[in-house]
């Protein structure tokens, strides 16, 4: 089993947290064999910022995301630029604050309010990964929401860990919903 997850957005959305707590969850809670790349721009808010993941019960030779099964598109230039390299039996989820425009036909995309519900739940716009990670630990049959509230537990600083723990708990609801 193999599986390449793909997260997009902008600088500032926590991309890359969401990323190592995905690896961490999978890597260290659930067993697998894990490799995780970061790509930013110049680390500035508003710039393009990646992280992709391997997931493996066996060795990763390559550890480049060629075609996500599943891709997280926080934004509409993360939506426009990768979903064509999605799996035909992949997976798009997407934040539909951002994503506006889209192929409506196409059965991969599945859109979320996740900024909405990071506003209503934090008050704030950074809680939006965490919500996103609660919606993947519902749809992707590898992620086990438990070990991705642990990989949450050890990652997130203690001062902001009750209102993310909330989000994660409203991105499980909400991928549970649809």
């Amino acid at each position: 089993m193999r599986r390449e997850i793909q997260l997009v957005g902008h600088g500032g959305q926590g991309v890359r947290l969401a990323g190592s707590i995905l690896s961490r969850a999978c890597g260290i809670y659930d067993g697998k064999n894990i490799a995780e790349t970061h790509l930013y721009g110049a680390a500035a808010r508003g710039e393009l910022s990646e992280s992709e993941l391997i997931i493996s019960d066996g060795e990763i030779y390559y550890v480049k995301v060629e075609s996500p099964d599943v891709l997280l598109a926080l934004t509409q230039d993360a939506y426009d630029d990768f979903r064509g390299s999605v799996r035909n039996d992949g997976l798009i989820i997407a934040d539909d604050f951002y994503v506006e425009e889209y192929d409506a036909s196409d059965k991969k995309l599945r859109l979320f309010p996740l900024t909405r519900v990071a506003l209503d739940v934090v008050g704030a716009l950074i809680a939006v990964n965490v919500v996103a990670l609660g919606v993947i630990s519902v749809l992707d049959p590898l992620i086990t929401p438990e070990s991705v509230k642990l990989a949450i537990k050890d990652k997130i600083k203690k001062a902001y860990l009750d209102k993310n723990l909330k989000a994660f708990e409203r991105g499980l609801k909400l991928g549970s919903e649809k």
